[in-house]
């Protein structure tokens, strides 16, 4: 079972080479996430679970964006990024996603990649992304989700014992996540090797 402990221990130890190995991986998954999100001049940004910061240099400049990450190690590399680009609009901070310090309403659009199916609770995740979001805003998920193939869907179940201990869930299905937050998708995308992966374009309808 994933714990927030141990996804720190995981992603800690992740920090190092994180870039080595999953740069050109998730490229593709990246690139069509910060189209789906279509970012405006001025609108203020929350990406969830930003890692190493492969996607900021892919954001428009003008714009308030703010990462976050448990791993300390992860923002290390980030901020080595924002550093060696200058990108002086951007504020990362280490805080867990499932309580985040943020008030309601603090961002016009929310990022998540590659960070939901990695969390110990998926669904306060997500919970707190439609929180801290503006009612109507946009919100973009690039993840795994479970495979609405029945055989495909019993291999993952089988391997995701393996793959919780490299700090990931198989076996999140997005229907069930999108349902239970009252959330409206808009676009959805396959992306990256074998198309195993989605992006998909929310919006917020909390009231």
């Amino acid at each position: 079972m994933l714990t927030a402990d141990s996804v720190v221990k995981i992603y800690d130890r992740w920090g190092r080479f994180y870039d080595i190995v999953f740069k050109w991986i998730f490229s593709e998954g990246r690139n069509v996430g910060v189209e789906l999100l279509d970012l405006k001049a001025g609108e203020r940004l929350l990406e969830v679970g930003v890692g190493t910061g492969l996607s900021l240099p892919l954001y428009r400049r003008d714009s308030p964006i703010v990462g976050i990450d448990i791993s300390s190690k992860m923002l290390e590399k980030a901020r080595e990024k924002v550093d060696n680009l200058g990108l002086r609009n951007v504020d990362l901070q280490v805080m867990d996603a499932q309580a985040m310090t943020f008030p309601d309403d603090s961002f016009d659009c929310v990022t998540a990649c590659y960070v939901v199916s990695a969390a110990p609770d998926p669904h306060k995740v997500v919970s707190e992304i439609c929180r801290v979001c503006k009612p109507g805003g946009r919100i973009v998920f690039i993840n795994h989700f479970k495979s609405q193939n029945r055989l495909l869907a019993r291999f993952e179940e089988l391997i995701n014992g393996i793959c919780r201990k490299f700090g990931w869930e198989t076996t999140l299905d997005l229907e069930t996540l999108i349902a239970a937050h009252k959330l409206v998708i808009g676009v959805q995308e396959r992306v990256n090797i074998f198309d195993y992966w989605r992006a998909v374009l929310c919006y917020n309808s909390r009231k």
